[in-house]
């Protein structure tokens, strides 16, 4: 399904993303947070993308383990924090791998799950990216055992981040800064959720233009 050069595709294609909604990040953050979310993103990711136009890894593993590490360098923020974890986490579980079989990419996602809420100490329901990530994985999983084709689960697993990130609008902040705001933060969407809705959008741009 995914091999070295795919991830590195993949990561290029969030990196893109991140830096077109760059500023529309930052308002969401803005009414939550530091307000800076969309521009350590942008910055972590674009760093990402030129180490991977040098890197010659073939092991999925690896590569993505050297994403946390750089993501916690150029992105050192909450959500940078989080990321960096959530990568170097899945990419030591796959250390070795050249490919990446669907179910591999399920657990791959899962893994991402457990790098975050080991270092956020958060849940679903509690207004943060796992809000967008964890339907997204349900969804997969539900593919996984539907065995649907790989376009049209990957079209399923954004859809459920989609909506997971809308869903935290009727959610209170219960991590980081943003539960500083308690009841007034009800009505505002989550920045970090919105950042994992972004990155299945990437998973699903690069999916639909390779047939894999």
């Amino acid at each position: 399904m995914f091999n070295v050069q795919d991830i590195k595709n993949i990561f290029k294609e969030i990196s893109r993303l991140m830096d077109s909604n760059k500023e529309f990040l930052c308002q969401l953050d803005g009414t939550l947070g530091d307000g800076d979310i969309g521009i350590t993103m942008s910055k972590g990711f674009s760093a990402i993308k030129e180490a991977s136009l040098k890197d010659k890894e073939q092991d999925i593993g690896s590569l993505v383990f050297s994403y946390g590490m750089i993501m916690a360098e150029k992105a050192p923020s909450t959500m940078g924090t989080l990321l960096a974890s959530a990568f170097l986490k899945a990419g030591n579980q796959f250390k070795g791998k050249q490919q990446l079989s669907f179910n591999d990419f399920v657990i791959f996602i899962e893994t991402m799950i457990q790098g975050i809420k080991e270092r956020g100490k958060a849940q679903f329901g509690d207004k943060t990216i796992l809000d967008s990530f964890i339907p997204a994985l349900e969804s997969l999983k539900n593919s996984a055992e539907k065995k649907e084709n790989i376009l049209q689960s990957i079209q399923k697993a954004h859809n459920s981040a989609e909506k997971g990130m809308k869903n935290t609008i009727n959610l209170k902040s219960r991590k980081g800064r943003a539960a500083r705001y308690l009841e007034d933060s009800i009505g505002k969407q989550d920045p970090g959720a919105t950042v994992g809705a972004l990155f299945f959008e990437g998973i699903l741009q690069y999916v639909s233009k390779k047939e894999i």
